[in-house]
């Protein structure tokens, strides 16, 4: 790369801003982080006072996911299934159980806080927008904590990583792995391949985008653990299979899935 050598990552797989960043846009990020620290909340979604980065009022109006679900994959479905959904039917996934807490519509944004908080991370970096994302999802956890060995949150392939500065799976993961006692690893999985965009793929198209994209980082085990794999968004539950199937086949003893919001098929 021009410009210096990359920088290396932390014990947490995280870098500083990266060198292809312009000096307009590194300034501009240093200031929203500096603003996000030192004045109180405004709600990312209504713009109103809130001592968090989504207010109450919103986080209501949002669309949660807590009613009829798949089994398996955590589908919404219109009334109690009597079985799994046809798509878990016909092709199971690797992971035993995907659970998402609100669904994510990303061409309905006025109606979607959370998806608008989501955005305002991943593609505006703010960064700390990560704490308050993390702190729902601990409120809201799916799971029995006591049934987890460990979170694994999905990994960014380095040159994603270098772009963002940061892998907002495991900002997300860190108050569920606080307030449960839940020790994350960062370093499990490996992005070993960088995949086009998955934006306006079906679910076909998505899997094959990512075989062979995840692998068992060199020398760690799995060693029978039961492993809850940490993500922003499910839109098909591709990626969260092409993860599950490397610690499946490594061994582990069982794989779910928790992400903060869920993008439901149209």
């Amino acid at each position: 790369m021009s410009g210096g050598s990359p920088r290396s990552l932390d014990s947490e797989g995280i870098i500083g801003t990266p060198f292809s960043a312009t000096v307009k846009e590194a300034l501009r990020l240093v200031t929203r982080s500096v603003l996000d620290r030192l004045f109180p909340w405004t709600c990312v979604h209504c713009d109103e006072a809130s001592p968090a980065a989504i207010c109450r009022r919103c986080l209501d109006g949002a669309r949660w996911i807590d009613g009829p679900a798949c089994p398996r994959c955590g589908l919404p479905l219109a009334s109690p299934p009597s079985h799994l959904c046809g798509r878990c039917l016909t092709d199971p996934p690797s992971f035993q159980r995907l659970r998402a807490l609100i669904c994510y519509r990303a061409d309905h944004e006025d109606a979607d806080p959370v998806g608008r908080a989501i955005r305002a991370l991943k593609y505006g970096r703010r960064r700390a927008l990560a704490a308050s994302l993390s702190e729902l999802l601990a409120e809201r956890f799916p799971f029995d904590a006591r049934e987890i060995d460990v979170l694994v949150p999905v990994p960014l392939h380095v040159t994603r990583l270098r772009d963002r500065g940061f892998n907002q799976a495991l900002l997300l993961a860190r108050e569920p792995a606080r307030r449960f006692g839940i020790p994350i690893d960062a370093g499990m999985l490996e992005r070993v391949r960088a995949t086009p965009s998955q934006v306006g793929l079906g679910q076909r198209e998505r899997r094959k985008n990512l075989r062979g994209a995840f692998t068992l980082r060199p020398g760690r085990s799995v060693g029978g653990a039961r492993i809850l794999l940490v993500d922003d968004v499910c839109t098909s539950g591709a990626t969260a299979d092409a993860c599950a199937s490397v610690l499946v086949a490594a061994g582990a003893r069982s794989v779910e899935v928790v992400t903060l919001a869920r993008t439901l098929p149209r």
